[in-house]
């Protein structure tokens, strides 16, 4: 067991149901979080994360206006 650590949800984000999110842990704004995911690191703003444990799949792209692929 570890020290509970404040977590850090950014302004529009969304947390799909049964996410579990690891103390000290921050999302960033407007980040969408899919269902049963686990976030154990700190997760980029405007991006889509899924699975166990969660790993960014895509990332919003100003320039272009449109989701990305993120790179592995």
């Amino acid at each position: 067991m570890t020290k509970p650590q404040p977590i850090r949800i950014g302004l529009g984000s969304w947390i799909g149901q049964n996410v579990v999110i690891m103390p000290g842990v921050s999302i960033g704004t407007c980040t969408i979080v899919g269902a049963n995911s686990v976030v154990t690191r700190n997760l980029p703003s405007r991006a889509i994360a899924v699975g166990a444990p969660a790993r960014v799949v895509k990332l919003w792209s100003d320039e272009r206006e449109e989701w990305e692929i993120a790179q592995k």
